[in-house]
């Protein structure tokens, strides 16, 4: 796999779960956002590979986009319990901390107890846990702000621009500090990569998520590399880094024999469009599975939904579900579900 950063060079508002409230935005852009992005900008690059085809099968698997701190990568908290003999004056910290560095995060896939009273777990703004060896390399990730989240008051105005009675609303933006932004982890190969890169520098200066024609949500690549992981040698099932939907492909039986999951209901508005996405529950990343997750593309509006409704889409609004995941350990205290 590959490993993509981006830095932003303007605000950022990803409302994922397609509430429409403006004061709410996302800390990440989870991996169905962004894979439909990139469909969406490969096929303005390519339209004649810009078939029906192409959206229910295109030729990537991307992870949700997370954090990174200089050259640090931010894991997602898994959702099990990580923690070994916890204070009770500690677990209002532990629920605090939402990203893992890849030292730590790589220590839990291990199925390594993780202890937050030792000075081995040092805790960052934002919910961020480093190891002491990657604080004693950079001092200076103690006192960094990585991002902030404020918000913006604005005004709704009718068609000729006069204010709205009751129109004022905030609306929540996303800053990321010089060395930070987001990145992720794309299978992809051969020939395909050539156009996945320009793809993705074109949805660069496009911008992802709200508001893109204002200016926000607009990046760089600024690196590409291999991605390097020290793989668990006990590794018995796997973890999740994108949303995962079970596919013909999947045994559930096998999937969930020994698993620790969460759900999320996925939903929101169609690009260049007023028609809002049926919603799909899926598996959160952070999700741990005794079989490898295969997934699948689920197509929100088919054919038959769009002719029914005098639908004017020229596609079936698909949904990536295919899944990104890392071998994992069996976590300990996991009880086995009986079929």
């Amino acid at each position: 796999m590959r490993v993509f950063k981006l830095k932003f060079r303007s605000a950022l508002h990803v409302d994922s779960k397609g509430s429409g409230n403006p004061e709410v935005s996302d800390e990440f852009i989870r991996s169905d956002t962004l894979s439909a992005a990139l469909a969406l900008s490969w096929a303005a690059l390519y339209p004649k590979e810009a078939n029906d085809g192409f959206f229910h099968n295109p030729p990537y698997r991307v992870s949700s986009a997370f954090p990174y701190i200089e050259e640090i990568l931010l894991f997602p908290m898994p959702v099990w319990r990580i923690w070994k003999d916890i204070d009770p004056k500690q677990r209002k910290e532990a629920k605090g901390i939402r990203w893992l560095s890849q030292m730590l995060f790589e220590e839990v896939l291990e199925g390594k107890p993780m202890n937050l009273g030792t000075a081995h777990i040092r805790r960052l703004k934002n919910g961020i846990a480093v190891s002491q060896t990657e604080l004693d390399r950079n001092p200076t990730l103690e006192t960094l702000q990585p991002w902030i989240q404020t918000e913006r008051q604005r005004v709704s105005v009718d068609r000729l621009g006069v204010p709205k009675e009751g129109g004022l609303f905030f609306f929540a933006l996303q800053f990321f500090g010089p060395e930070t932004g987001l990145y992720f982890l794309a299978d992809v190969e051969g020939e395909s990569l050539e156009r996945f890169r320009a793809a993705l520098t074109f949805l660069g200066d496009r911008g992802i998520g709200a508001d893109r024609s204002s200016g926000l949500g607009h990046f760089e690549v600024v690196s590409e590399a291999d991605f390097k992981f020290k793989e668990s040698e006990k590794a018995s099932g796997a973890i999740t880094l994108s949303l995962f939907n079970p596919g013909a492909e999947d045994s559930i039986e096998k999937l969930l024999q020994k698993t620790a999951y969460g759900l999320i209901t996925r939903s929101g508005w169609i690009s260049q469009s007023t028609i809002g996405r049926p919603p799909v529950r899926v598996f959160t990343e952070g999700s741990y599975f005794s079989a490898k997750p295969k997934g699948r593309v689920v197509a929100t509006l088919p054919d038959r939904i769009r002719d029914h409704h005098k639908l004017s889409l020229s596609h079936s609004a698909c949904r990536d579900f295919r899944a990104v995941f890392l071998p994992c350990a069996e976590p300990p205290c996991l009880k086995e579900v009986s079929p």
